[in-house]
């Protein structure tokens, strides 16, 4: 018996624990405690930059106090109510929002800096004990809470809400995130005065707890009850579901509404440990677009540390530290001149979160967590010592969609006190991320120039926020993203509908004029790019300092006209430190009869110039026009490929000759640059350009211009004889340096590769480049040359005099008296320069080597 009591009572300890804190915990705790405000007090005198920090944002309040302490009445005023449905001597309803533009733009920005204002003098009131600040931020909370009851939540399901109607997603962070920490930080005040200033009265009157609590419990339960799981939507309006909960005083409704968070949520709602199941292993991002799947990762940070501040006990942090070990993931798909790949709706430009990285270090000293620790230390002080994160700085009120959190700078964070090595971060020669398909690969310089860099990706796949983009490729060079993706400008456009989300705006494939997305997010589902090799593998070390390869493959079978299967080869060929060129090989064939596949090319720029004289184009106006008048509805019907966007079109007839053509890009401010082309010909093949729209985030003046666009359609299969392309960034259009030929290498008619000729540094380059199926054979006797294998570059010199001798993916490869053979059978992956009497290989393979 007493080993079952004994048992029964840890029991109800534990549960007690991860239940939280209950009901006669003295309030403030939902950021800070009682027991916080000694050290708080502390740090604020002996930590220069939170001295700093309070200095700013005490005379921010300060001047808000000011016009506060003028007339509570008028200063209560601005905040947007709707007169008009005013009842008398009662507080008007608080006017509500059924769209979100530039109509009501001053009144939207306005509630949302009220509440701000609100939480600041809470904030103030917890460090000074300044009644004055606790009453303001009382009014305050009292108008809203007054302005609220008249009104009634929507009842839709998806994203009803409450001051928005129709769009609880940003009413739950504007709002319904802020109000009650303001009640956490003066709900003791008001305990105590009891009063709070009346508008309808236009005098202090009882401040109504219970109406407060109505509030609270609603917008817990709008949170639970809209909204949809599978997306970042149930973390962005967590600290709304959250916060509310624990401003609940029951506490068994404050356990309910917890647990939907904690434990298990509903169908419109995700919990963590839903959220944390996309985060397998260190490294994992959420699987979104950039900007919203950092915002994943930022919020749960903070949420992680606030719960385990409330209570101890759940130590979330230790159990889910992989969300913010994903904090600095999108650092590592940077171009070299610092902006990111981009994908689906996500940004070119994305600064480093170093106020998310902050939180990331705390959570990890919180909570001895050394992989946090030693990630997030060396970048909060790498961001300090740069300048390019200040701790002190408050700067101005929010108007953006988000929680509130400023003030948590000062009540959460501390000194540094470690010393880190802040130049530690090399970026990998590969990466990849799965959930988009995408398959990266840089080069940079040794030069360590920004222009003299060299970086693409392969990508394609699902997730919210994605594009039916098909699989798509950027290309940087110049210190530009040259080869663009066309981004995403503002969202229910019909050029973002009809363009930008589909295959038209992307550097892909489009197969029977029908390739598009079907299923999955709003109905622009595709399947992933899928990898079939790559050197080196995604974040190992590279065998060759000069060459790189991806190959993947998708499958375009959405919709019922194009049934395609598709395979492209990327390449990195640098030929110096400030030369080198791309190669790409884009396999392609339809099941259906009758087949044709439009290749796409979209490059920044003014014009685009075929250099052949007999490759004759005129007017083609028609050819894309065909869906221009598909049927389109919002989010589940588009009018694919999108290709009815392009303007200027100027189509040839059938050319099977080789093709040379250039990108001019003459208006960036520095110099001049150029994309040349190189497409190796082939039968029943005919060459468009046209004026694409304009590139989200290209470089001034690009962001504002049309894009020139290459169409290359073959008529029946790509396969035997794909698209081959080579694309060589340089500042000179008519470089005595770089290439100066490309032809094929071809057996029996099919396509095995590049013969490439190069002047480099004055000197003549010559390269065979082999690409072909992986168990493929290429043999040319006069060249004395035999490969076995998918991938493999031959270097020669003028007189022919080897040079290097790489294999990407291979199983043996015999160059004159040179024999490079796998022992074991199995694929190898090699690099050997011959500038020297002895031979230099590199490999993490099993070879027998003879020369």
């Amino acid at each position: 018996m007493y080993t079952l009591a004994k048992n029964i009572l840890i029991l109800l300890l534990v549960l007690n624990s991860v239940v939280g804190i209950s009901q006669s915990q003295q309030r403030p705790f939902i950021w800070v405690k009682q027991e916080d405000k000694a050290s708080i007090l502390n740090k604020m005198e002996t930590q220069a930059w939170a001295k700093s920090f309070y200095k700013e944002f005490k005379q921010r309040v300060d001047g808000d106090i000011l016009l506060y302490k003028k007339s509570p009445e008028d200063f209560l005023n601005k905040i947007p109510f709707d007169w008009s449905k005013q009842k008398t001597g009662t507080t008007p309803p608080l006017k509500t929002f059924k769209d979100s533009d530039e109509s009501n733009a001053s009144d939207r920005s306005l509630q949302n800096k009220f509440l701000q204002i609100g939480v600041d003098c809470g904030v103030m009131y917890f460090l000074t004990d300044n009644e004055t600040y606790a009453q303001c931020a009382l009014d305050i909370l009292n108008a809203y809470v007054q302005g609220l009851m008249p009104l009634k939540p929507s009842d839709e399901k998806g994203n009803g809400g409450w001051i928005y109607s129709d769009d609880h997603l940003r009413e739950a962070r504007i709002i319904g995130a802020q109000l009650p920490i303001i009640y956490d930080f003066v709900v003791t005040y008001a305990e105590k005065h009891k009063l709070a200033y009346d508008l309808g009265k236009k005098e202090y009157a009882a401040f109504s707890n219970e109406n407060a609590q109505k509030v609270f419990l609603t917008y817990a339960r709008l949170a639970v009850e809209h909204g949809h799981t599978g997306s970042n939507w149930s973390v962005l309006e967590s600290f709304s579901l959250v916060q509310n909960a624990l401003a609940l005083n029951d506490e068994n409704l404050r356990k309910k509404y917890l647990d939907f968070y904690l434990v298990k949520g509903t169908n419109q709602q995700d919990a963590l440990p839903d959220v944390a199941h996309k985060y397998k292993n260190e490294g994992d991002v959420y699987p979104e677009t950039s900007q919203y799947s950092n915002g994943v990762a930022e919020f749960t940070t903070r949420m992680l540390i606030l719960l385990d501040r409330y209570n101890p006990d759940l130590k979330l942090g230790q159990k889910y530290y992989k969300i913010p070990f994903s904090l600095d993931r999108w650092n590592s798909i940077r171009y070299p001149n610092g902006e990111i790949i981009r994908f689906g709706d996500g940004h070119r430009h994305f600064e480093a979160p170093y106020d998310a990285y902050d939180m990331g270090y705390l959570l990890g000293k919180n909570e001895g967590i050394p992989q946090l620790v030693q990630k997030f230390g060396p970048l909060v002080a790498e961001g300090i010592q740069s300048n390019k994160y200040d701790r002190a700085k408050v700067g101005k009120r929010s108007a953006g969609i988000s929680p509130y959190f400023t003030p948590l700078q000062l009540l959460w964070l501390n000194d540094i006190k470690e010393s880190y090595d802040v130049n530690q971060t090399t970026l990998p020669r590969t990466d990849q991320f799965s959930h988009a398909g995408v398959f990266l690969q840089r080069n940079l310089s040794t030069t360590k120039n920004p222009e003299d860099g060299l970086m693409c990706f392969v990508g394609g796949g699902q997730m919210v926020h994605g594009h039916a983009s098909g699989m798509d490729m950027e290309l940087y060079g110049l210190g530009q993203v040259l080869g663009v993706d066309n981004g995403r400008g503002a969202y229910r456009t019909d050029l973002h509908e009809n363009y930008s989300r589909l295959f038209a705006a992307h550097n892909t494939v489009v197969v029977n004029g029908a390739s598009q997305g079907e299923g999955g997010w709003v109905n622009l589902g595709i399947n992933s790019a899928e990898l079939v090799a790559m050197e080196p593998m995604p974040l190992e070390k590279a065998i060759s300092p000069n060459y790189s390869f991806s190959r993947t493959n998708f499958l375009d079978d959405k919709g019922d006209k194009a049934e395609a299967t598709q395979e492209r080869t990327l390449a990195i060929i640098r030929t110096s430190p400030t030369t080198g060129y791309y190669l790409d090989v884009f396999r392609s064939k339809s099941a259906l009869p009758n087949e044709f596949h439009d290749y796409l090319y979209h490059n920044i720029g003014d014009k685009l110039e075929f250099s052949n004289t007999d490759l004759n184009l005129s007017s083609d106006e028609n050819r894309f026009k065909s869906e221009v008048k598909g049927e389109y509805q919002y989010n589940k019907k588009y009018r694919n490929p999108g290709w009815h966007f392009f303007k200027e079109v100027q189509s040839s007839a059938e050319y099977h000759l080789d093709v040379k053509a250039t990108f001019e890009i003459n208006k960036l401010k520095d110099s001049k640059r150029y994309m040349n082309v190189f497409v190796l010909g082939n039968k029943n093949r005919e060459y468009t350009k046209v004026m694409a729209p304009l590139t989200f985030e290209a470089p001034k003046p690009y962001d504002k211009l049309p894009t020139p666009t290459v169409v290359i359609r073959q008529k029946g299969e790509a396969w035997t004889n794909p698209f081959a392309v080579i694309y060589e960034p340089t500042f000179d259009k008519n470089s005595k340096n770089g290439i100066q030929s490309v032809s094929k290498l071809e057996e029996n008619g099919i396509f095995k590769g590049f013969k490439v000729s190069s002047v480099v540094d004055g000197k003549e380059v010559i390269q065979y480049i082999i690409n072909q199926e992986q168990d493929g054979v290429y043999e040319n006797k006069s060249l004395g040359l035999y490969f076995k294998g998918s991938f493999a570059i031959i270097s020669l010199d003028k007189k022919e005099k080897l040079q290097n001798i790489y294999i990407g993916k291979g199983n043996s490869l015999r160059y004159n008296k040179i024999n490079i053979q796998s022992k074991d059978a199995k694929s190898i992956a090699v690099n050997v320069d011959f500038d020297s009497a002895v031979p230099t290989m590199n490999t993490r393979d099993v070879v027998d080597f003879k020369y």
